[in-house]
């Protein structure tokens, strides 16, 4: 079973801290964090994104946005991406990584989570719906892979 899991987004503020609190909430016994490659080190969850979750219901917990590092890709076992860029950046900067980093939309024909990052509230609600939409795929994958 998966014990780490490490979200990533641009600036850890908007699909990150989102995809987080949705993985943590549904997998209680997996340490779940985030990380953006272009983090706004520091800044909390953008407004519109924690309205939106907690209207969708994920539960959120404070949050500071930290920069991406070899580090924090190294303690995770899983490194979940929003879009095919953020693959793409990390396993040409990182390249060890490749075999653990995958898009959270890897069950629904490689989807990508749209960066919502000042494009309004409905922006923010479908990136939050579409991030939902992931989480339980990778719940059923993660409990398939324990046995």
């Amino acid at each position: 079973m998966v014990s780490s899991i490490l979200c990533v987004c641009t600036g850890n503020i908007c699909r990150s801290p989102v995809a987080e609190a949705a993985l943590r909430a549904a997998l209680p016994d997996v340490a779940v964090t985030s990380a953006g490659l272009h983090a706004l080190v520091g800044r909390d969850i953008n407004t519109d994104s924690a309205e939106a979750a907690r209207e969708q219901g994920i539960p959120l917990l404070p949050h500071a946005a930290r920069q991406f590092t070899s580090q924090l890709g190294e303690q995770a076992e899983l490194i979940l991406v929003m879009d095919q860029d953020h693959r793409d950046e990390i396993i040409r900067r990182w390249p060890h990584f490749s075999g653990k980093t995958m898009l959270l939309g890897y069950f629904e024909n490689s989807k990508s989570i749209p960066d919502p990052y000042r494009m309004g509230m409905g922006m923010h609600q479908r990136a939050v719906e579409m991030i939902r939409e992931s989480v339980p795929h990778w719940v059923q994958q993660l409990a398939a892979m324990r046995g």
